[in-house]
């Protein structure tokens, strides 16, 4: 082994170490993450709803947000938006349907921003009937200085995406004529 082929290993070795130390390990989002401000509504609907989520498609990023997170955050954000009068586990007058279909966040860099697209599908529960479906794309980025460790800016963006995204398909729902 050559002098310089030793260099490079002996200066590799850092740069992995501050690779794994700015990157780190993000522990999945919890529904108060997940969860935006209470939505201003052109509309309260005075009938109760049912939410479910569909899991998310298979990556590293999806094991971030279980479904039983993403729908008490859904939940939280309809009774503080008062979107819906109620909202039960089951026997509701509408069927809230969300699926978050496409998940992207950088894996690395200062800034990061992460795009989330969701279906949202609000159907009639006595006859099953689509009253309202839209897929809404939301983004968000997470500048460097709002957290240190890239896995944690990566968490912040995804959330922030997620927030944005319950906000305006409450925003929609409120517009809603049901």
């Amino acid at each position: 082994m050559n002098m310089i082929s030793i260099a490079r290993r002996f200066l590799l070795l850092p740069a992995l170490l501050a690779v794994a130390t700015l990157t780190g390990c993000a522990s999945q989002m919890t529904h108060q993450e997940l969860t935006p401000a209470p939505v201003k509504l052109a509309r309260q609907h005075p009938q109760s709803v049912t939410v479910t989520t569909m899991p998310m498609p298979s990556s590293p990023l999806a094991a971030l947000i279980t479904e039983a997170e993403l729908r008490a955050a859904l939940s939280d954000a309809i009774v503080s938006s008062k979107a819906f009068a109620d909202v039960k586990n089951a026997g509701a007058d509408y069927q809230l349907s969300v699926q978050v279909f496409n998940l992207e966040t950088p894996s690395f860099g200062i800034a990061m921003t992460s795009k989330v697209e969701a279906g949202w599908t609000l159907k009639r529960a006595d006859t099953g009937a689509v009253v309202w479906q839209e897929a809404i794309k939301t983004e968000h980025t997470t500048g460097g200085s709002e957290a240190f460790v890239g896995a944690e800016r990566a968490k912040m963006s995804i959330a922030g995406a997620i927030k944005k995204n319950i906000s305006i398909g409450l925003e929609r729902i409120g517009a809603a004529n049901l």
